[in-house]
């Protein structure tokens, strides 16, 4: 069993982290979008906020798919990565979309973090996105079409 708790919380209970652990170039960046639908969950050790994600309804940029969510501010802090915080984050988003009709998921996280997001069931799209300061980064998706597939955690 795991000691990290994933739980629901409101935007302003994640900004801060992701602000902090995400845009060390641009900290002013609005990540988490307020949409009716939103879902932005905390990863906590104890009471101690150590662990965010949030997802939402956004078209993907290609306007490939009707019905895309957009999972955005995945950030675990430095002392806690490896253990499966991002995982169970990510798997509560991504059955929060589910849940609500969701026929993809997208995301834009760098080429270093881009194994994490593949094994959990994201595809590279395309060549990589200029990201300035950042880095390289690539749009990755997940279909989820009419498969039946639990992302329970």
């Amino acid at each position: 069993m795991s000691d990290y708790d994933v739980r629901a919380v409101d935007a302003a209970t994640v900004i801060p982290l992701q602000r902090a652990l995400l845009d060390r170039h641009d900290p002013e960046v609005e990540r988490t979008p307020h949409h009716p639908l939103s879902l932005h969950v905390g990863a906590f050790l104890g009471e101690t906020l150590i662990g965010a994600a949030s997802i939402h309804p956004e078209a993907m940029p290609d306007g490939y798919r009707e019905g895309a969510w957009r999972l955005r501010g995945v950030a675990v802090d430095y002392g806690h990565r490896g253990r499966g915080v991002g995982a169970l984050m990510v798997g509560r988003c991504l059955e929060h979309a589910s849940n609500h009709a969701a026929q993809a998921v997208w995301c834009i996280a760098p080429a270093g973090a881009c194994g994490f997001f593949e094994r959990h069931a994201f595809e590279r799209t395309g060549d990589p996105i200029d990201g300035g300061e950042r880095g390289p980064q690539y749009l990755l998706f997940a279909d989820f079409g009419t498969r039946s597939r639990s992302w329970a955690v």
